[in-house]
């Protein structure tokens, strides 16, 4: 009886109808006090239903038995932050991570913690973790993109966004992050007229750029040829082209670049999990369909959405390459 009860109050859970699966769980709790199974699953349903307090109870309940669950400890530190207790949340998720050493869901909502208190450079160690564990995670590409924006790493930023919208190119979460990601693209090129092209590098970039020797993740060298292709797209003999044919050109020569330094005293995770991605990408002749994917959550797009209706084999074919891809395992 408590297994069906469970069984229904999962059910009501994935309809939405939280209250109905508490009194689910309760009745499978009511017919074996102590179950486990329905004490997680009535935890997970309160965390949804902000009742933190009583959702973080039952964790440790659970938590306190041999057979928990990696989704408790999420649970339990989801719940821990809704009470406004981040420390003891990221307590939470390492102490579940000491049981489950390759669970990208903790290592995700670790980083999340830590991005919430502002410790950049932790969280993007955790999401990079995550990714690792589960490189079809969408979020935590995502969360590895917007970091790097908030650290001024341009590049990396682009790789991390990019592999986002190819796992999700056409939600809600896409049509913003789109944006960004084109902005960054063209970050530091503006266009006064059609004669006036002025390129902005940041200092940092220029001083990166002359170093010798770099420490990790240096993709200062990208960064600065990036801008002076994005000014030569914008030159009045590209005037014909649209913004994705540009997009895709200035990808396609990031690529290119990419793998002429690969190797060439550059390393650090981004070097290692991204960049042969899109290195073996562009030279598989993959980046329109690419480019035209990741925008084709912009409907009012005439020309992008013309181009995936005369391209769909393209498409799938690049999409099928992109799910069959064996990403590297990077020491951490």
């Amino acid at each position: 009886m408590a297994r069906e009860r469970v069984q229904e109050g999962v059910a009501l859970y994935d309809e939405g109808k939280y209250e109905q699966a508490v009194a689910k769980y309760q009745e499978a709790l009511a017919a074996v006090p102590g179950d486990s199974h329905a004490q997680s699953e009535l935890a997970m349903t309160f965390n949804t239903l902000k009742r933190y307090p009583e959702a973080a109870a039952l964790c440790q309940q659970v938590l306190e038995k041999p057979d928990a669950d990696v989704a408790v400890y999420v649970t339990y530190g989801n719940s821990l932050d809704g009470m406004g207790k981040p420390r003891e949340a990221e307590q939470a998720y390492q102490r579940g991570l000491r049981q489950y050493p390759d669970s990208y869901a903790l290592y995700y909502n670790l980083g999340v913690a830590q991005t919430g208190r502002e410790r950049l450079d932790e969280a993007l160690s955790s999401f990079q973790h995550a990714v690792s564990c589960n490189p079809r995670h969408a979020s935590s590409h995502l969360s590895i993109g917007a970091v790097e924006l908030a650290r001024q790493k341009r590049v990396p930023a682009i790789m991390a966004l990019g592999q986002f919208l190819v796992l999700e190119p056409r939600s809600e979460r896409a049509m913003r992050r789109v944006v960004a990601l084109d902005k960054a693209m063209s970050r530091g090129v503006t266009q006064q007229d059609e004669n006036n092209i002025t390129i902005s590098i940041d200092s940092r970039t220029l001083t990166d750029s002359k170093r010798k020797k770099t420490g990790p993740d240096n993709f200062s060298q990208t960064d600065f040829l990036l801008s002076l292709g994005r000014a030569v797209e914008m030159d009045s003999k590209n005037k014909a082209k649209t913004e994705a044919e540009r997009f895709s050109s200035l990808f396609s020569s990031m690529c290119r670049h990419l793998a002429e330094v690969q190797g060439k005293g550059n390393h650090g995770f981004m070097w290692e999990f991204y960049v042969p991605y899109y290195i073996e990408m562009e030279k598989r002749g993959y980046v329109p369909a690419f480019t035209y994917l990741i925008h084709s959550s912009q409907m009012e797009a005439g020309d992008v959405q013309q181009w995936l209706a005369a391209h769909k084999t393209e498409v799938e074919v690049f999409q099928e390459w992109a799910r069959s891809y064996t990403w590297p395992k990077v020491k951490m």
